[in-house]
């Protein structure tokens, strides 16, 4: 979103979408004010929304940019990333050489919200189609 979409939903006390750093699931929020700090620049303070939906009481400050007016826009931007992250590795991972580069360049073990769930399962269908290979 950009400032003046922010300062609108604002206004008009509308709901806003972003993707909860922790959880990885979209959460819905109010825009509380705009604020903006030298390291940060300008970001929204939040407070989540709690419904039949959500059932957190949690406040947060996100930027601008990862905020969204509805739920099925921030699926399909997640959506849009997500194909255009697995192109880039499909791309970049041609040979078993590329595939162990990659591997040990890249956060792929099961590590929690440290993995990188995208590229894991790239490299795993890349692996699978490439060379018969099952990587668990």
């Amino acid at each position: 979103m950009n400032k003046s979409t922010v300062e609108q939903f604002q206004r008009e006390n509308r709901p806003v979408w972003f993707l909860g750093r922790r959880t990885a699931m979209p959460i819905k929020a109010r825009i509380v004010k705009i604020c903006e700090d030298e390291r940060s620049g300008e970001y929204a303070a939040l407070d989540y929304i709690c419904d039949d939906e959500y059932a957190v009481f949690k406040t947060d400050n996100v930027h601008f940019d990862c905020l969204y007016g509805s739920k099925e826009d921030l699926i399909a931007d997640i959506c849009k990333e997500a194909l255009k992250e697995t192109a880039e590795i499909k791309a970049a991972v041609q040979t078993k050489d590329d595939c162990i580069r990659f591997l040990f360049s890249h956060n792929l073990p099961c590590a929690g919200r440290y993995t990188d769930w995208v590229a894991r399962r790239a490299v795993q269908n890349i692996a699978r189609k490439k060379w018969g290979l099952d990587l668990k």
